[in-house]
This record gives structure tokens, C-alpha cells and sequence, in this order.
């Protein structure tokens, strides 16, 4: 989280007043170099706002759920890793929104098939 607009004016004016940046950091509860940053920020930019609009937590990749609902139930044959190209996302992206909306991910029936054929074959050599 950013630091207030007001605690960066109050440090910035605190060392220009004469206070020494070590004794502001004490003082302040800030870091020395990010009181550098912030003059280096105000002579760069000409203000101390703090950056707005960056992402701010997990990457949601997939915004509109129900487009993605329509998109699934039309191509339910795609992989996880076919409908990630499609949305330019990662594949545990497209699990998590699956999650989301209620669906499960695509299991392997060919290894669930041989796997219930030992099964059986183990049972039967008891």
C-alpha cells in the first residue's frame, strides 16, 4: 500500500526545513530511500502523488463469467490449455474461472478405464 499523499509532504517539507533524512526516517517510520524516491519523484514529476491504477492483487484474467459460460458450453471439448490461447491467460486461469462457474475440469477417461480394468484384475487374483 502507498504511503498518504500528506505523510510524503509532511517528510519532503521536514527535510527541506533542515531535518536530516536519517532522523525523518526515524521520526516518519519511513525508509531512507524512499524518502530519496519521493524527492527524486517531485523533481522528475513535479509532485509526491503516489502511483494510480496499477493491479492491485491476484490477476483476474477472465472478467466477464457468463461470456465465459457461453464461451465453454460451445467448445465444452477444449482443453484447459486450447481455451487459455483463446483468452491470452494462463491454464490455471481457465481452471479457477471453471471453479467460478460451477463447472469441473475435464478428467481422462482412457486412464480411468485401465485403471478400473487392474482394479478389477487385482480384486480377482484375491
Amino acid at each position: 500500500m502507498a504511503y498518504s499523499l500528506d505523510l510524503r509532504m509532511r517528510v519532503v517539507a521536514a527535510v527541506r526545513s533542515g531535518m536530516k533524512k536519517s532522523s525523518a526516517s526515524q521520526l516518519y517510520k519511513v525508509c531512507q530511500q524512499t524518502i530519496g524516491n519521493w524527492f527524486r519523484l517531485e523533481k522528475e514529476q513535479g509532485h509526491l502523488n503516489p502511483k494510480a491504477g496499477y493491479q492491485k492483487g491476484h490477476s483476474h484474467g477472465i472478467k466477464d463469467l457468463e461470456a465465459f459460460r457461453r464461451y465453454v458450453d460451445t467448445y465444452s471439448d477444449y482443453t484447459q490449455e486450447e481455451m487459455a490461447i483463446h483468452f491470452s491467460v494462463g491454464s490455471s486461469t481457465i481452471g479457477r474461472a471453471l471453479k467460478k462457474i460451477g463447472y469441473s475440469r475435464k478428467k481422462r477417461i482412457k486412464h480411468i478405464r485401465s485403471a478400473m480394468k487392474n482394479y478389477g484384475r487385482n480384486m480377482k487374483k484375491k
